[in-house]
């Protein structure tokens, strides 16, 4: 398996007149989000045909912050000089569920429910990645890391990570606008929670018995402009150049030697790395793993929760506490005067569906 594509997507979206297009919109979010202080519980918006969380803070430059499972967008109180003033951030697994194009769509098509068309957009990060199954990095590799940076040639490596006495992986470049993270993803996954990442793997030919390593780089708008690559657009036209930049001339794993650093050797499972193309097809089922890891952890979540309460209670059986829970759940639902079933169905709208958009509206 040797399967490559974006982990992380952030770009800004810039209007004619954003102040005026928006007022209202941040009306309502101002309201959500002083509310949401107040009571100490974030608060919910429908736009479109998804609910939104509108969180207690903002983000840097951003006064309000809106999210959902699968992005999370920012506004900012009035126009900016220097940044956009509306920042996007595709979760990972959104885009690995539908692939960097659809996602990309899916979402715009989404915004149309403000009411208003972006006149550009500013890519502001991307994370590009290669999954394989075919090799392992050592901890002897780090010795042979090479990167070229302004005609000089530099070895360095920020970070080596360990699990036990188990190489997991390095990190070179961090802190500068654009780095490399080499690690051991199989391993990752189990702490992170991401399992539905093994279906992914699986649709692609996974060989289940070897571990899957990541070749991973991190670019911010620094160093994409340098690319030339602005927006969106022209990221996804670049990507093929722009992986051969980043895995022959900005970064190669080489076999040391006697030699000059520019003779040795590139080593043979960088080489397999180089080849990496863009052909990840995600299919349904992918989907519906994402959605199926996202219970596994609200259930590890309550299962927590409900051991917390059953402890401060004293409870002598699980019967007990999920007698008290399921009480409490009951007297809420009464004081928000909504029934199961409304609350049920309007957190199916934490996903955006793009089967309910149309790209011709």
């Amino acid at each position: 398996m040797l399967l490559k594509g974006f982990d992380t997507l952030e770009f800004g979206l810039d209007f004619e007149n954003y102040n005026s297009s928006f007022e209202s919109f941040i009306l309502e979010f101002r309201k959500l989000k002083d509310f949401a202080q107040m009571m100490g519980i974030e608060q919910s918006v429908p736009l479109g045909d998804m609910l939104l969380t509108v969180h207690r803070n903002g983000q840097r430059f951003y006064a309000y912050k809106l999210s959902c499972k699968d992005f999370s967008i920012a506004f900012a109180e009035s126009e900016m000089k220097s940044n956009s003033p509306i920042f996007v951030r595709f979760m990972s697994s959104y885009i690995w569920s539908y692939g960097h194009k659809k996602a990309y769509d899916h979402f715009m098509n989404w915004f149309k429910c403000f009411g208003v068309k972006p006149i550009s957009n500013r890519l502001s990060r991307a994370d590009i990645c290669a999954d394989t199954d075919q090799f392992q990095f050592i901890q002897n590799d780090v010795k042979g890391v090479v990167t070229r940076a302004k005609s000089k040639t530099e070895h360095f490596v920020n970070e080596e990570y360990t699990n036990g006495r188990k190489f997991s992986g390095f990190t070179v470049g961090r802190g500068n606008p654009m780095m490399a993270r080499i690690y051991n993803k199989s391993l990752e996954i189990k702490k992170s929670g991401k399992t539905w990442f093994n279906d992914v793997w699986n649709e692609n030919d996974w060989n289940s018995k070897n571990e899957v390593w990541r070749v991973e780089f991190q670019l911010r708008r620094e160093v994409l402009k340098e690319l030339t690559i602005d927006n969106i657009e022209q990221l996804f036209k670049k990507i093929d150049e722009l992986w051969v930049y980043l895995t022959v001339d900005w970064l190669t794993i080489r076999q040391p030697s006697s030699d000059n650093v520019s003779r040795w050797k590139i080593k043979r499972k960088w080489k397999h790395i180089q080849k990496a193309d863009l052909a990840y097809e995600p299919t349904p089922l992918i989907r519906e793993s994402v959605k199926q890891g996202n219970l596994k952890q609200l259930l590890d979540q309550a299962a927590g929760l409900m051991m917390s309460v059953a402890s401060i209670s004293d409870h002598e059986s699980i019967t007990n506490t999920s007698d008290v829970i399921k009480s409490w759940f009951e007297v809420n639902l009464l004081k928000k005067n909504t029934t199961f079933e409304v609350e049920k169905d309007r957190r199916k709208t934490r996903f955006l569906h793009p089967d309910t958009t149309s790209a011709d509206d």
